[in-house]
């Protein structure tokens, strides 16, 4: 037992993780319970080690380094990780603070500096003056099973008579740390990575190093390596991850390395993961200063699709062609106009609330009623001075009656294409739809006159050829109601035409999640064009991407990877939506069709609780507010973390919890470089066509 502890464990496992144990000693446990151990430590010793920063990681264990075969104890056979919390009274304090003090009362040389470390002391007054107590937490206990290094969440055992020495993991040893993941948890890691498409477990990507306070002079100074953190991608596929702090503190640095690392390991194993980022501020479309001159969509190239509400070389249009998507156009106008002051005249209210919704086609009369109505409100965009596409013609079907009757009043003569369905080119469709309407009205007095059904022209099967939800949109059309009185009409709609676009031809939304299973970047730019298209935009590719993956699930396949990131999330997660509306739902059930969401903030108080207790990947910065502090220390053991985040406001020092790491480790994210990412591109598809080295 002894010799296999000695020679096939400690030499490749736990001894490891002490690294070079006569220079790293710096203490003893001299209290110790489940969650917490009180260390005794030396100015000395800390100097030697080149100090111990606040939040630093620590290991203690009973089992002598220098002489394994010593370990007789099976309780001795393992290290306990802490992390230091702050100092710890020891009983002494009070003594030696009163001969601090006094010391410096008997001072007669104020004005000289001491000439070595002493300061005055005696060499034993000194030697006691050095010790000071730590406060640590103990995040789990490394041992070994089947001769493989594991990482339990804490403490097993104790003892009060505690023989536990302390060292300051560093270079190789703290980067076994910060980067173990155990075995079966690689074993699950794997398998879902297989189950994504992936041949294997992603390679893992260094994302920073380790970085303890925003003072960084000795801890990463020249002789202290930095040592690297990695992260796993296939912690983000079908996960939520939170990117929380102040703004210009690191977080869009963070999702673009994120993004960045998904689309290297998918391309890596040949399959696809889309991913759609929601860009409130233009940062990852667009090249600037803090990426080198790149961006996102810059290094992606042909992988990259971008979008934005305006027209602008290089992005595909977000808005809608109203006239391609009158059901889409209909809906976004009614939200447009919701305060519009002339909206509660009757016929503009009908028009608006009416919906365009195409219905059943097997149900022939409500199908037709419905194609009537998109070529009224088609007639309408034109009057209302809405660009159409070039060539565009109003289809509707019409009975022959009234057609000739318009033709003979002098309107404009329709041509048939099909039967009892006409086209009209659309600058003379507002014409023909008025006169019909005119028409319409005197064939009704005439009716009313000679004591009829006051029905105007009918259609095949005798009923109204206009029925009330057609009257409306032909009132909107004239601009006047069944009395003649003039109303408001298309002329509510003249605001709003910089939400539609003639030049797009198909469903932006389709299209977008057409991209994205094809495994595209989609980049949707919402920092410039109408706020509400925006909005309304969002949530519809929102919903769909939800509705596609969630269909596909349902039906027994396997649905695509994607992956959603959000700026500014808690406009749209907030505390008080509705868990069954559109985010709150992706964000808590997409994981089950393999919709990974990742959401920034710099309010993580106002998420929806519900979403942050399910995230399981968190990076954050700075927070200036203590309820952000409250609300965020909740979660993991980021309460830790708490003072430091607060006043440390230094760009991309980030405190990481991911999946697979089951501590914070507080990192200096790397700087996102766009040159670097293009190079390993480059090597990569030169090896995937066979002329690579």
């Amino acid at each position: 037992m002894a010799n296999g502890f000695i020679n096939k464990v400690l030499p490749t496992g736990l001894l490891q993780l002490l690294g070079d144990y006569a220079t790293n000693h710096v203490g003893y446990v001299y209290s110790i319970g489940f969650t917490d151990a009180l260390v005794l430590t030396n100015d000395r010793w800390k100097e030697s080690v080149g100090g111990i920063p606040h939040n630093s990681f620590l290991v203690a264990t009973a089992f002598n380094p220098a002489d394994p075969a010593s370990t007789k104890s099976e309780f001795d056979r393992e290290v306990v990780l802490l992390r230091v919390l702050g100092p710890a009274a020891l009983p002494s304090d009070g003594e030696m603070i009163r001969t601090r003090i006094e010391h410096n009362q008997r001072r007669e040389d104020k004005d000289k500096f001491p000439t070595d470390q002493s300061d005055g002391y005696d060499a034993l007054t000194q030697s006691e003056l050095q010790f000071a107590g730590l406060e640590c937490r103990i995040l789990g206990t490394f041992y070994l099973e089947d001769g493989q290094l594991k990482l339990g969440s804490d403490l097993e055992n104790y003892f009060a008579s505690t023989r536990l020495r302390v060292y300051k993991p560093r270079a190789e040893a703290l980067q076994q740390i910060v980067n173990h993941i155990n075995p079966e948890k690689i074993a699950a890691m794997e398998a879902d990575a297989k189950a994504a498409g992936f041949k294997n477990t992603p390679t893992a990507i260094t994302i920073g190093t380790v970085r303890y306070t925003s003072t960084a002079r000795l801890h990463r100074g020249p002789q202290e390596p930095k040592v690297k953190v990695m992260i796993q991608p296939s912690d983000f596929l079908a996960r939520r991850t939170a990117v929380l702090g102040m703004t210009r503190t690191g977080k869009s640095n963070t999702v673009k390395t994120t993004v960045a690392s998904v689309a290297m390991a998918a391309k890596r194993d040949g399959i696809k993961v889309g991913q759609i980022i929601f860009d409130l501020n233009g940062e990852y479309s667009n090249a600037n200063h803090q990426d080198d001159g790149s961006s996102i969509a810059e290094v992606f190239q042909s992988d990259c699709v971008r979008y934005r509400a305006i027209d602008t070389p290089g992005f595909e249009d977000l808005r809608t062609n109203f006239y391609e998507q009158p059901a889409e156009a209909l809906n976004l106008l009614s939200k447009l106009l919701v305060n519009d002051p002339f909206r509660n005249q009757t016929d503009l209210q009908q028009f608006l609330d009416s919906g365009l919704e195409e219905p059943d086609p097997t149900d022939m009369s409500n199908h037709k009623r419905w194609e009537q109505r998109v070529a009224v409100f088609q007639a309408i965009l034109q009057s209302a001075g809405f660009p159409a596409p070039a060539g565009f013609v109003v289809k509707f079907p019409a009975n022959s009656t009234v057609v000739q009757a318009v033709e003979a009043a002098g309107g404009p003569k329709p041509t048939a294409i099909g039967k009892g369905i006409y086209s009209l080119p659309v600058k003379d469709a507002a014409e023909w739809f008025q006169s019909a309407r005119a028409l319409n009205y005197q064939l009704r007095d005439q009716q009313k006159q000679a004591n009829q059904p006051t029905k105007g022209f009918v259609n095949s099967s005798g009923n109204p050829w206009v029925d009330p939800m057609m009257e409306s949109y032909l009132n909107v059309l004239a601009r006047a109601n069944a009395t003649g009185t003039s109303i408001r009409g298309f002329r509510a709609l003249v605001p709003c035409k910089d939400y539609h676009s003639a030049k797009r031809q198909g469903d932006v939304v389709k299209e977008v999640v057409g991209h994205l299973w094809n495994g595209k970047i989609v980049i949707l730019d919402l920092s410039a064009g109408p706020v509400d298209v925006r909005t309304v935009l969002s949530r519809r590719i929102a919903q769909q991407i939800f509705d596609t993956s969630f269909r596909v699930y349902n039906s027994g396949k396997m649905p695509q990877n994607i992956v959603i990131y959000v700026e500014e999330a808690h406009n749209l997660i907030g505390k008080k939506e509705e868990l069954t509306s559109t985010w709150p739902r992706i964000a808590k059930e997409g994981a089950k069709a393999r919709i990974a969401f990742v959401y920034a903030t710099q309010e993580p108080s106002s998420i929806h609780p519900n979403i942050l207790a399910n995230t399981e990947n968190w990076f954050v910065t700075h927070l200036n507010n203590d309820d952000e502090l409250k609300a965020l220390g909740k979660f993991y053991d980021f309460a830790d973390f708490s003072a430091s985040l607060k006043v440390s406001q230094d760009v991309g020092f980030a405190r990481i919890k991911t999946l697979s790491s089951p501590f914070v480790i507080p990192t200096q994210i790397d700087r996102f470089t766009p040159a670097l990412l293009q190079a390993e591109l480059g090597k990569l598809a030169d090896m995937q066509s066979g002329t690579g080295k």
